[in-house]
């Protein structure tokens, strides 16, 4: 059966319908359906908010439609359970569409994923039909135009990199004091990005509350859409004449009081090469010291290596020294490849392939061991 739609849900399906008419073919109709077998048991909560029927010369689909006045990417799993699992049970062959405000990159993805049409009023859209043949994407607001709930946190700046970079490089189940403990952050806020994340489905958390599993591909995504390498930081460009591969083997003549740790392209190759780098992007404690010692001269173009004063102390933690130079961990060398320029947006994708395939081999196993490592590590 079909329920009766709220005042502000009828709008958001005559909007849906209105700008959907406006883009089929001319001899095509398409209206709200009369169909009442889309559920067996009205008082069920997975039923259809309505359906459409779209009409052409030769035939007509039925569209089930779930209209929601805010959707989050976690309600693309509740709706498999729910609506999409009794739609598709009931007549397979009947589509479903979505129908929101405004959908996040996150949930689109996962509606995709799901085969689970959706159209949202700033214009972000996918329908696939298979028959009548019909292709619609369309790209609208990549941000909510309405604001986040006072207190909820936002997935940006240095408390959230460490967070993230937490979750990534450490294994799970931990707790939110554990987390907040480890990273140096007051639990509250800590709490409410978890939630943050959960709501987004890229961390699954059991009943009390602990943190039992993470999308390490889509939260180092998710991070890149609110970090820039070149932005966040504190970049100063420069040319070394004998190249980039001779800075490199001259890292051993920075004073031991300067922190340097490469990252970008030069850092991902040691783990999943993809092509020759030829830009080096290295954080650096101090930036003037360090150019002057390595012999780098201040260039507005033609740069080939980018010194970076770090947006916050958390790009020091968990690095990798592979001989003589130390390498940023492949967490922080992901989200600076993914928002880079050129080839490094590949380069970074190649990585997040290889730390899902090789995760023992960057991942600490556990918070304790990662609270074990960082006591042996001041008492040095």
């Amino acid at each position: 059966m079909i329920a009766n739609p709220t005042t502000e849900e009828t709008e958001l399906i005559n909007a849906a319908v209105s700008w959907l008419q406006d883009r089929l073919p001319s001899k095509w109709t398409i209206k709200r359906s009369s169909r009442s077998d889309l559920s067996s048991e009205r008082n069920s909560t997975a039923f259809a908010d309505t359906a459409i029927d779209i009409t052409t010369p030769t035939n007509f689909i039925t569209i089930a439609i779930e209209v929601r006045r805010s959707f989050a990417p976690r309600d693309a799993e509740l709706l498999l359970s729910g609506i999409a699992r009794t739609v598709r049970n009931l007549s397979p062959q009947i589509p479903i569409l979505v129908i929101a405000p405004w959908l996040s990159a996150r949930s689109q993805e996962l509606l995709r994923a799901q085969g689970i049409n959706y159209f949202d009023l700033t214009g972000n859209v996918s329908i696939r039909l298979e028959y009548p043949t019909l292709f619609i994407s369309t790209q609208g607001a990549t941000h909510d135009p309405e604001p986040l709930a006072r207190g909820a946190a936002r997935v940006r700046g240095p408390k959230a990199a460490r967070l993230i970079r937490l979750l990534v490089d450490v294994r799970p189940p931990y707790g939110v004091t554990e987390i907040a403990k480890a990273i140096g952050l007051a639990p509250g806020y800590v709490s409410r990005l978890l939630d943050t994340l959960n709501s987004e489905a890229l961390i699954e958390r059991s009943r009390s509350g602990h943190v039992e599993s993470i999308d390490i591909a889509a939260l180092l995504r998710r991070w890149a859409e609110s970090y820039d390498l070149l932005n966040s930081n504190d970049a100063s460009m420069f040319v070394a004449p004998m190249g980039p591969e001779n800075v490199i083997g001259q890292l051993s003549c920075i004073p031991d009081e300067t922190q340097v740790a490469v990252t970008g392209s030069f850092a991902a190759i040691r783990w999943a090469p993809v092509s020759a780098p030829t830009l080096l992007a290295a954080f650096c404690s101090d930036v003037d010291n360090t150019a002057r010692a390595l012999g780098l001269i201040p260039a507005d173009r033609g740069a080939n290596v980018i010194l970076l004063r770090p947006f916050d102390p958390v790009v020091w933690e968990r690095v990798t020294q592979i001989d003589i130079v130390k390498y940023a961990a492949p967490s922080q060398v992901v989200v600076d490849c993914l928002t880079g320029n050129g080839r490094m947006p590949a380069e970074g994708s190649a990585l997040i392939d290889w730390m899902l395939r090789n995760e023992a081999q960057w991942r600490t196993a556990s918070i304790t061991q990662l609270r074990n490592r960082n006591i042996a590590k001041s008492n040095e």
